[in-house]
């Protein structure tokens, strides 16, 4: 298996640390191009991956091609690819921009295989989630092979295209993360040194997520088991409910979504034009 990458950057990065750690492909069987060259350097030297000359060269040389583009980016390259018309014969290519629809590869080469992924951050770790999306040209065999890369990452889950921009917004970090760091000022503010509160409010949410792993589908048991009438958890989650915690963390996720989808929409609307 030979893997190309059109950007080499971050996420670039990320996917190419998994791979390598999995030993499902070796260093110099990814082949990678970008517009910053130091970049291209820098990820030779790293990793040993090999550099192409060009976005063709990438292209002839991989049977996944991963498009690494910003999104603002990705209709200048789709318009590029669309002028050189590379030669995607039993290829994959998959898109890792972010609100990018399958589409806009697919009205250039409708017979291409196409992918639509887009790992979260924890997936730098291995321990991401990762959804995945197919159009039809991708064979049984092929989605195999990509699912096992991307579990590389963590967990891959496959998903209709319409459901990776929900997938997309509920699994960015950043509101969880601002939870953890309200959890450590609440202790602050109680009168606990930061470095100890920290250390705490981890011990309580990896605590927390074993105890949940135990009987994933069942969060709602967990708080009936964590609620004593009357007691501590009962009082904190009435103060809460009083300031609606759940429809703020819904309108939180339901407004990462929007954002992405407006975007998805627009490239829609503007490949009809």
């Amino acid at each position: 298996m030979k893997i190309g990458f059109i950007g080499s950057g971050l996420i670039c990065e990320i996917i190419t640390q998994n791979i390598l750690n999995s030993g499902l492909v070796k260093a110099e069987d990814i082949h990678i191009t970008d517009i910053f060259k130091a970049r291209e350097n820098e990820m030779h030297e790293r990793y040993g991956l090999t550099v192409a000359a060009s976005k063709i060269d990438v292209i002839k040389a991989a049977d996944i091609v991963f498009v690494c583009v910003r999104s603002d980016n990705a209709m200048d390259l789709a318009g590029e690819l669309r002028e050189i018309q590379p030669d995607f014969s039993n290829k994959v290519l998959i898109s890792i921009s972010s609100g990018i629809p399958m589409k806009l590869y697919g009205d250039i080469f409708p017979d291409l295989a196409i992918a639509r992924a887009l790992p979260n951050p924890p997936s730098r770790i291995g321990h991401g989630v990762v959804a995945v999306a197919f159009n039809k040209n991708v064979s049984d065999e092929q989605k195999a092979m990509l699912m096992q890369l991307f579990d590389s990452m963590g967990k891959a889950y496959m998903l209709d295209e319409e459901k990776i921009n929900v997938a997309t917004a509920t699994t960015g970090p950043a509101p969880v993360y601002a939870f953890f760091q309200a959890m450590v000022e609440s202790a602050l503010l109680l009168g606990i040194d930061y470095k100890s509160a920290s250390h705490m409010a981890f011990g309580t949410v990896e605590g927390c997520l074993k105890v949940w792993e135990r009987q994933i589908d069942d969060i709602a048991g967990l708080l009936r088991e964590t609620s004593t009438p009357g007691g501590i958890s009962v009082r904190q989650l009435y103060a809460l409910e009083k300031r609606a915690f759940k429809a703020i963390v819904k309108e939180n996720y339901e407004e990462g979504w929007s954002r992405t989808k407006a975007y998805s929409d627009a490239i829609r609307e503007s490949l009809k034009k």
